[in-house]
């Protein structure tokens, strides 16, 4: 071979490294490739002893080949972090001697490593795979977009290279020239970090290489927007064989729970160190990283806490620091001077410091898997002595397990390569760990049965012999396409079959679907109860055969029981069957029809066919269906260790002899169509659930008069009265109050405006619709209260009674006496205002009734409030939150006395706040729009104790899964305690029932002596 000299030119801060012949001249990259044929030899490293490729780096190389030997499609490869990607690259450049690649890189600091890498083809010749003989590639780091005169000269160096290094910003910057020439001359575009690929700079230039073969490496199959990356996945070297094998080491991750922002870094840090000294004790030299999201940041957390740990060197490195310091703070950590760096983005993909162990993450990424893609490069192995990495970072914004499921959902390694260090964990987890791990898994080891959520139903079957054979599911199911996952301990086990069958579409017999019947079976030992839910019936029924000797399926009246105990039940359909002898074998009843159907079903002894309804039980909204077949459901999804404690609860209904089917149908709420309003009094109003709890900006009423608009969240629905045969109601918006009447009719129903400017409800610039023609669509519902206690709530022209019960009265521990004269308050004078009126209720209220030992203390009084006085209490320990709502109202009279007027609003509020027991994350944040929205109106805050600081850490103790209770409190001292008559008491009761019959709420009341 002729002399050959290799050198380095630069255009710019473009670099080239050239091989040139003996005249000084390019070797053509034809010649370059051809020369690596038989230059080139292959080795594998299957063990310590052998040197070569790593056994994922050829699988990934052998897969790629396969693959473009059917194929020019894109491809993916999956390799995780520390199995060398670079060297995979490098290996099928030269192994397959192609002439032309391009390799896209994320940063800087990756096109620089890859440049460096690429241009000697990295360790190749130190594995001696590639002789000397080999010509090197010519290749070109693309940095800098040239001056106009040098544009040819950077053409010249494209098409005389074998290897072209950039970014996706960089090709956005190119010539639409030579970008042409760099499309027609590529044969493979390598993209490095292909997650990247959901961002915009990615997929376009993805798009304009679409012709060209493509290959897209990653350490995830997941994009960053969570979806996965475009491109079949031809090799992927999981997580678990990565670790096994010695490349990727186990991370301990020890998650913080602080939920003062102000707190968080200095107990992040203050972790971090002892950890880091705990290593160095240890005899590991590992270093920390800290992890900023901006350069002010990073400088931030430097200067007021890591730069007074002088003993470990601490360094901030980031862009606006000089090239020339950068790479001596660079050379510390390399060298082991400096143990502690903080920094942004520049120490993620890419970087190669085997001895970066410990991420301090101050700030997070946009989700905890890619926070963990991150310190996944800290968990790579190396040949010096190296602990496992280790990651701190607060979790109190987010739900530790939500997040950490997010992880599982894209690897289900990740549940045995995280070790979770946490003094938070509670008993629960720690069960529900214990109830999975109790699992003994057949052939497919990954699947993760905590990932598996299930409709939540069961049929039910009685076990008449107490001999089980669980080995027997092999008689029904095929077992060598069918995983079981058996726990003996808690007698629950699950079968996943893999079903192949033909297309309907097709008569074409090489194609099929694949899908997946899945089984899963409880049996309740000490009520030898069997619970089933599965996606075939007819498998599911043998399973019960082969598996237990002797059974009995339960089904009929008996099913029904299951409806007992659940409050304010709401059917929602009724399927009724008639005895054989009737022409009509099946009727179904929905919505105002209902009532007759259960008339028909308790008189006349039709058959229940199936039942679906809402309710409440235990302080929670549930749904649940059932029907005489033997099949009881509920409308949501839930995992096996959830379905499992449902089905014992509802097995213990279905034992209970003293539960009468009939007196639950009877006691159940049903719809009736009215055609006039009923008697009694109106008490409450209120729109949609939906549309009191929302803090939405996108509808608003607009008075077109004054073109102002008011968020829904400033207006408030008051004093429901019956004038004319017409239901009326007052809309306050900001103290402005506008009048409207319902009017029902033979069939329909209709809205007028009656008083104030025409209004408006716009919910974008061009849909505006009438107040009137809203709430034709989305009406109130207003509820009145009878002499006997009942209560009878309208919505549209249907309505619904809630019966009183029989015998209850009132308790009278919930009635509290003050002595308001004591207190110098005037019982006319309700709110304190902005001057605080010391008179007034809610000034009592506030000073003398309100716990003082709360965190928050928050004057909420005004038009969309959700209680005159609102107060917060943490209970740390426990991890319980209490919301106590107080309702304040002025007396009608001069004195307090026995006005069962002085309860009917107030008595509503209470009622009416009970929507934010299912909406506490919306209760705080509109407290926080409403505290802005004051101290921008009138430089006053709301808030009597506490901040907005206090209630966003309370906002994040909730999204962790602190649990919360709401306390609600009516003050009156406009009604005597000693004077209660027993319509006043009716109403008391009325208020209390609704509280408890719903989330188990309790009330107290708060009335003069």
């Amino acid at each position: 071979m002729a002399k050959i000299k290799n050198c380095e030119k630069k255009l710019g801060s473009n670099r080239l490294s050239i091989t040139l012949d003996n005249k000084n001249k390019f070797i053509s990259p034809e010649e370059v490739s051809a020369s690596w044929k038989d230059n080139y030899t292959e080795k594998v490293s299957r063990n310590k002893d052998e040197v070569g490729l790593r056994v994922p780096q050829f699988g990934a190389l052998s897969a790629i080949r396969a693959h473009w030997t059917t194929s020019m499609a894109p491809a993916t490869i999956v390799l995780p972090t520390g199995t060398g990607k670079s060297e995979t690259i490098f290996s099928t450049i030269v192994s397959e001697r192609i002439t032309s690649s391009l390799i896209i890189v994320p940063s800087n600091y990756l096109r620089e490593q890859l440049y460096e890498g690429a241009k000697t083809f990295g360790i190749l010749p130190k594995l001696e795979m590639i002789s000397a003989n080999a010509l090197l590639p010519t290749t070109l780091m693309y940095k800098s977009k040239p001056k106009k005169e040098d544009e040819d000269l950077l053409l010249e160096y494209i098409l005389n290279s074998n290897i072209i290094v950039t970014t996706p910003r960089m090709l956005s910057t190119m010539s639409p020239k030579i970008m042409k020439h760099l499309v027609q001359k590529v044969d493979v575009v390598f993209f490095d970090e292909a997650h990247h690929l959901a961002a915009k700079e990615w997929s376009s230039v993805r798009e304009m290489f679409i012709e060209n073969k493509i290959l897209q490496f990653t350490a995830t199959p997941f994009r960053n927007d969570g979806k996965k990356i475009d491109g079949k996945i031809i090799f992927n070297y999981d997580l678990l064989l990565a670790q096994k094998a010695g490349y990727f080491m186990p991370i301990d991750f020890y998650p913080i729970k602080e939920f003062d922002e102000q707190k968080s870094d200095l107990e992040i840090a203050n972790t971090s160190i002892k950890l880091l000294e705990k290593d160095i004790d240890e005899g590991f030299n590992h270093i920390l990283l800290a992890r900023a999201n901006t350069q002010k940041r990073a400088d931030e957390l430097y200067k007021n806490i890591y730069s007074s740990f002088t003993h470990h060197n601490p360094v901030v490195i980031h862009a606006n620091i000089s090239p020339a310091e950068r790479k001596e703070r660079m050379q510390s950590i390399k060298d082991g001077k400096s143990k502690i760096v903080v920094c942004v983005d520049m120490f993620g993909e890419g970087i190669d410091i085997p001895t970066l162990k410990i991420a301090a993450i101050h700030d997070k990424y946009k989700s905890l898997p890619i926070t963990l893609q991150f310190i996944g490069r800290f968990a790579r192995s190396g040949k010096k002595k190296l602990g496992n990495a280790k990651l701190i970072t607060n979790i109190a914004i987010d739900n530790l397990k939500e997040s950490v499921e997010e992880l599982y959902h894209q690897n289900s390694d990740w549940n045995q390569l995280l070790n979770v260090h946490s003094s938070n964990a509670i008993t629960k987890e720690i069960e529900t760990d214990e109830f999975y791990n109790s699992f003994k898994k057949g052939h497919m080891k990954d699947i993760d049965l905590s990932q598996i959520k299930i409709k939540v139903s069961t049929r039910i079957f009685r076990n008449l012999s107490d001999e089980i054979d669980i080995n027997r599911w092999e008689d029904v199911l095929d077992k060598t396409r069918t995983t079981n996952l058996i726990n003996v301990q808690d007698n629950v086990f699950v079968f996943i079959e893999e079903i192949e069958s033909k297309v309907p579409w097709s008569d074409q017999k090489n194609i099929f679907q694949y899908g997946y019947d899945f089984f899963v079976i409880f049996y309740d030992v000490e009520k030898k109860l069997i619970h089933i839910n599965e996606t075939d019936i007819s498998k599911g029924n043998r399973l019960i055969e082969k598996i237990f000797k002797e059974t009995a399926a339960v089904k009929g009246d008996l099913i029904y029981r299951s409806l007992n105990n659940i409050n304010r039940l709401m059917i929602g359909t009724l399927g009724l069957k008639q005895r054989p002898s009737g022409r009509i074998s099946f009727r179904m009843f929905a919505g105002s029809d209902i009532k007759s159907g259960i008339s028909e079903s308790v008189a006349s002894g039709s058959t229940k066919s199936n039942l679906f309804g809402y309710g409440f039980q235990d302080g929670k909204r549930i749904s649940i269906g059932c029907s005489y077949k033997g099949k009881v459901w509920m409308r949501w999804v839930e995992r096996i260790g959830f379905w499992k404690e449902w089905c014992k609860s509802i097995g213990s209904k279905i034992l209970d002899d003293s539960i009468s089917t009939d007196e639950i149908l009877k006691n159940s709420l049903v719809t009736e169509q009215i055609y006039n309003f009923p008697k009694g009094k109106p008490y409450k109003i209120l729109l949609p659930e939906s549309i009191e709890t929302s803090n939405s900006l996108s509808k608003k009423f607009y008075i077109e008069k004054e073109n102002k608009h008011y968020p829904f969240f400033n207006a408030e629905l008051r004093n429901p009265r019956i004038l004319n045969n017409k239901l009326h109601f007052e809309l306050w918006i900001n103290e402005r109050k506008y009048t409207f009447a319902q009017i029902i009719t033979k069939n329909s129903f209709s809205f007028i405006q009656v008083e104030g400017d025409e209004l408006f409800v716009i919910s974008s610039q061009t849909n505006k619709v009438k107040a009137t023609e809203y709430f034709f669509h989305n009406s109130p519902e207003i509820s009145f209260i009878q002499n006997d206690g009942a209560v009878v709530v309208i919505q549209e022209n249907l309505s619904t009674t809630i019966s009183s019960k029989k015998g209850i009265q009132l308790n009278l521990d919930k009635l509290i006496s003050i002595d308001w004269t004591q207190l110098g308050v005037d019982i006319k004078s309700e709110s304190q205002g902005i001057n605080k009126k010391s008179d007034s209720i809610q000034y009592a209220t506030i000073n003398n009734i309100v716990d003082q030992s709360s965190d928050v203390i928050f004057d909420d009084d005004g038009s969309g409030e959700i209680a005159d006085v609102v107060s917060i209490q943490i209970d740390q320990k426990t991890k319980k939150i209490s919301f106590d709502f107080y309702h304040c109202k002025y007396s009608d009279g001069i004195k307090p006395g026995a006005r069962v007027k002085d309860l009917y609003e107030v008595c509503g509020q209470a009622e009416k706040s009970i929507i934010w027991n299912d909406n506490i994350i919306e209760l705080i944040d509109r407290m926080i729009y409403r505290e802005n929205a004051r101290r921008k109106n009138h430089s006053i805050s709301r808030f009597e104790k506490g901040d907005l600081n206090t209630l966003n850490t309370i906002k994040k103790m909730v999204r962790s899964g602190f649990e919360t209770r709401l306390n609600i409190s009516i003050v009156q001292p406009g009604v005597s305690k000693s004077k209660l008559t027993e319509s006043m008491k009716q109403v008391i009761i009325s208020t209390d029932s609704h509280l408890i019959d719903t989330y188990g709420i309790r009330l107290s009341c708060y009335f003069n002596n």
